[in-house]
């Protein structure tokens, strides 16, 4: 059989300088029908360059050097613009990352979904009924009334599997899928997963993932192609290569995966070898830094959350663990002042935390800090990261004068296992692991007790994930700091958290120690997240518990 994908010898490079400087070189690879190849490396590998020459796509700047990318048995890169237009969509789609940015903003979701069916498939636009099976397809819940809803009224798994919903409209051959499932949560990214399976096993559709979940790509890809730095390193069917990785790098990859049955944090060799670091030892008369107590939040008619209570103490890592729209991120936001709270109470130490963060002193207002999930565009993009550290400790008065200032912004960045002298760079000329580090010491500037992390390690790949969350567990040691962390990921919250909250629709359905939740889940809900997280290890995907009432999206019942 032909390979409906051909990657012959590509070499992809940009100017600078007035020379050309290599980002991908010699990487070859082929993909049949019914297939799926997973690109898997770190940041800045190359892998993303390659998926998207399928469509012909170089980022500005960018050009071929060497070989060829044939799909469907044309060179993609001989084509003319309207032969070009022709296969995006039609034969080649994409799901990017960020559904957010890829939806317009301004237009209903049904119409943007129609406007893909008219584009790619002349005579079922004016078909509601088109619009509403392909939402259905894609698991969400009432389709009609969610397509007359705009992007930013849906959750960000809502938003990506609309941007699937557009992607698989036309029925194309070929799904370039980059990093498809990074912001969701288990549960729909298994429905996702699902989706893409039957799609390839009904249509005979190839997919090229690009992934740095390797459970996910376990699950998922028959072939993996390991780049790094433009380069591959090892390329070998699925099972094969997850039971005996060939090169090093390939092994602390896989090594740097975190695992549900992991009782801290792993520690990776370059060899990869892997250590488990115990988890920290919370004193008995650790005080208490932060309690909520029967907290409602609402959005308009709406209660988002129902009567939630916790406290965290001092030292202590608190993870917030639910699908999307549990009310986890709401928690966070009311917490850190940025939506009141409708009833309850919020309280710390230095003062009420119930009230809009504008309205706390600001010696309340600094003790309690939030790290962005998405560091990319929570820094001012023509500001330097010094700038982006430097304006809480003028604005807290943590710092007196502009000299203070600049020497405790490049302490910070140390702090956070930087380079001081990465001080003057914009946000661009950093790496997403090193934006996520700059985030926190921008967080750290107020010296606060309290830190809010909401999912602060969805985007980067693992062996990142791996340095950030080692930063985090060393700095609530190093300066007792009490942590909510928001994370969707369970392997996660395993190695770094020591107590768990379990929140469905708002409503706390389990809350305990870390080893006892995850040794013994009493909640039925609790084992469906469970049942639906990945493991780094080859397989069929395995039916999930089910997890909530059956609607119109094909989601399976609660038992």
């Amino acid at each position: 059989m032909e390979p409906i994908v051909s990657v012959a010898g590509l070499g992809v490079a940009y100017r600078s300088g007035g020379a050309d400087i290599p980002v991908v070189a010699d990487v070859s690879a082929e993909v049949h029908p019914g297939q799926t190849l997973a690109l898997v490396g770190e940041s800045g590998s190359g892998k993303s360059t390659v998926a998207a020459t399928l469509l012909g796509h170089l980022r500005h700047g960018s050009r071929i050097t060497a070989g060829t990318v044939r799909v469907d048995g044309k060179d993609v890169f001989a084509l003319s613009a309207r032969e070009l237009r022709r296969l995006r969509g039609g034969t080649v789609a994409m799901v990017a990352q960020n559904a957010g940015h890829a939806l317009t903003p301004s237009m209903r979701i049904g119409k943007q979904i129609a406007e893909a069916l008219r584009d790619k498939a002349a005579g079922r636009a004016s078909s509601s009924a088109a619009v509403l099976e392909l939402l259905e397809q894609v698991r969400l819940p009432r389709p009609d009334e969610l397509a007359r809803r705009y992007p930013h009224e849906l959750s960000g798994g809502q938003q990506q599997r609309v941007a699937i919903a557009m992607a698989i409209a036309a029925r194309p051959r070929v799904l370039v899928l980059d990093e498809p499932t990074t912001g969701l949560d288990v549960v729909t990214q298994r429905g996702v997963l699902d989706l893409i399976g039957a799609l390839r096993a009904e249509l005979g559709l190839a997919a090229v993932l690009v992934s740095h979940d390797l459970g996910v790509v376990a699950h998922m890809a028959d072939q993996v192609t390991v780049l790094r730095a433009g380069r591959v390193v090892e390329s070998a069917p699925t099972r094969r290569l997850f039971a005996a990785p060939a090169e090093p790098y390939t092994r602390r990859l896989l090594a740097s995966v975190p695992r549900l049955t992991d009782e801290g944090l792993a520690l990776v060799g370059e060899d990869g070898s892997r250590e488990i670091r115990p988890r920290a030892v919370l004193p008995a008369d650790a005080p208490e830094a932060v309690a909520v107590r029967d907290v409602t939040i609402d959005y308009g008619s709406t209660r988002a959350v129902h009567g939630v209570s916790f406290q965290v103490r001092r030292g202590e890592i608190l993870a917030l663990v639910g699908e999307s729209g549990s009310g986890k991120s709401t928690l966070a936001w009311s917490l850190a002042g940025l939506r009141a709270p409708s009833g309850g109470t919020m309280t710390h130490e230095a003062g009420d935390l119930t009230r809009p963060s504008r309205r706390r002193a600001p010696s309340l207002r600094r003790k309690i800090q939030l790290v962005f999930q998405n560091a990319d565009t929570s820094l001012n993009p023509r500001r330097s990261v010094g700038d982006a550290v430097r304006r809480p400790l003028r604005f807290f008065g943590t710092a007196a004068t502009r000299p203070e200032a600049a020497a405790r912004a490049r302490q910070l960045i140390a702090d956070v296992r930087l380079d001081p002298d990465l001080a003057d760079r914009l946000p661009a000329q950093l790496s997403g692991g090193q934006r996520q580090r700059i985030g926190i010491a921008r967080a750290l500037a107020g010296e606060p007790d309290v830190l809010i992390a909401d999912e602060i390690t969805t985007a980067l790949d693992v062996s990142v994930q791996a340095e950030v969350l080692r930063l985090l567990d060393d700095l609530r040691r190093e300066r007792r700091l009490a942590c909510l962390f928001i994370s969707h990921d369970l392997a996660v919250v395993r190695g770094i958290a020591d107590r768990v909250i379990v929140l469905r629709d708002g409503v706390v359905v389990e809350e305990g120690p870390t080893e006892e939740v995850f040794a013994a889940p009493s909640h039925a809900y609790t084992r469906g997240l469970m049942a639906a997280a990945l493991a780094p290890e080859p397989g069929e995907l395995s039916p999930t518990l089910p997890l909530r009432p059956e609607g119109r999206g094909g989601t399976p019942a609660f038992p």
